[in-house]
């Protein structure tokens, strides 16, 4: 037994540097534990994290009305059929044949003109130069949108992800930046619709549910600028720790540089072992109990997904970085997830009705920057100064900066 939890912990810098040894005692000794501070009740063991996002009947995605709050309502804060209505129409345009086919050239075009900035040796800021534009670039691309645009949804993604804590005047700017946004989408919708072409746009609005259901304007402008946040800063900060946690494992390096079909089981382990989203909340419809516990209906669930990826009962050694290991699904990522005989999914891209819907497109620009930038330069490191540091700040554990050097 460890010394006594206290909520404190959970809201100081030692946590925030290495929550590891924290989320080890709660799944052994807590694994419900009331956070008084933030009020939330945190479960951190893999399998109870399953069940959570798996039974969305009792544990809603209610929670992220807070994106309703600032860009209207989207289907991530939905539960039922509302959700799968309208996930059923944009599913269609983000993965698969259609991400493959259309949006990979375009993917690899982008990479390819960010590398090509790139000086042929020294230092570079790998965050601004790479993986900063990358994720904006391409949804830009995708929209059909011009290179002019890009430091406009810059613009938009900083405001309204800024916006989503809840605090003002962030929320109220932006808020104001999602319309000023969605007026400009409305004007493209249209454009679409008498000359409809290959991007996603024309993809979305074309869309249908099973019944013959669409989107309306105000629910695609919604769409694409959840997909700004979800997929520009998310995929921004993971791409950069991936880099950085490959880095610090350069035998790794090696054998991806000898075989680039190791960049998927890669991925795969490091989005395990370390991800981006530290966790997930869901609030309860009902009444229940978890390890003796009774928790009332309207109190928030808080997942801790990081811990649950890191959960010694299902994964050996979790913090080791092993692409090889024979627990964890090394392939692309399945939307049911958990663990059938011996081998688990990670939930760094969530699981169940609200498993990320980009994941996709993630991954594939994770694995052809990183390809292209290892093609690129023979040698990589991190270039003399302050060590990266990695920890969490709010609800991710990202790097505050990414510099390297090439030759």
């Amino acid at each position: 037994m460890g010394s006594a939890l206290t909520s404190e912990q959970l809201h100081n810098q030692a946590y925030f540097d290495d929550p590891f040894p924290i989320w080890q005692q709660m799944r052994h000794e807590y694994p419900i534990f009331h956070d008084v501070i933030d009020n939330r009740w945190l479960i951190t063991r893999y399998d109870d994290a399953a069940e959570v996002f798996r039974n969305h009947a009792i544990y809603s995605a209610k929670p992220y009305s807070r994106f309703g709050d600032v860009i209207g309502q989207t289907m991530v804060q939905m539960d039922g059929k509302d959700h799968d209505i309208r996930r059923s129409i944009v599913a269609p345009v983000m993965v698969g044949k259609k991400l493959e086919h259309d949006y990979q050239p375009l993917i690899n075009g982008v990479i390819d003109r960010l590398l090509a900035k790139l000086p042929s040796s020294g230092s570079f800021d790998a965050m601004k130069s790479i993986t900063s534009p990358l994720p904006l670039k391409v949804i830009a691309t995708m929209l059909g949108m011009p290179d002019s645009y890009d430091s406009y949804l810059y613009d938009v993604t900083i405001k309204v992800f800024a916006a989503l804590a809840g605090t003002e005047p962030e929320k109220s700017e932006g808020k104001a930046k999602h319309e000023e946004f969605a007026l400009q989408i409305d004007q493209i919708i249209s454009e679409r619709m008498k000359s409809p072409t290959n991007d996603l746009i024309t993809g979305i609005t074309q869309g249908r549910s099973e019944d013959g259901q669409s989107l309306s304007r105000q629910e695609i402008a919604s769409f694409i600028s959840l997909l700004l946040v979800a997929g520009g800063e998310t995929t921004d900060r993971t791409l950069a720790n991936f880099w950085y946690v490959l880095l610090k494992h350069p035998e790794i390096v090696e054998m991806i540089r000898a075989d680039f079909s190791l960049l998927e089981p890669a991925i795969s382990e490091f989005m395990r072992r370390d991800g981006i989203v530290v966790y997930e909340d869901r609030e309860l419809t009902q009444n229940v109990i978890w390890h003796g516990q009774e928790i009332p209906a309207g109190e928030i669930i808080r997942v801790a997904m990081m811990s649950a990826n890191n959960d010694e009962s299902i994964f050996a050694n979790p913090r080791t970085f092993d692409i090889t290991r024979k627990d964890l699904n090394l392939g692309p990522e399945k939307r049911p997830g958990g663990r059938l005989e011996g081998v688990a999914h990670h939930m760094g891209f969530g699981l169940g009705k609200h498993f990320c819907i980009g994941y996709h497109l993630a991954r594939a620009e994770m694995s052809s920057a990183t390809e292209k930038l290892l093609t690129r330069y023979e040698k990589l490191s991190f270039a003399p100064g302050p060590e990266p540091d990695l920890s969490i700040r709010w609800h991710m554990r990202h790097l505050d900066h990414l510099v390297l050097n090439a030759s």
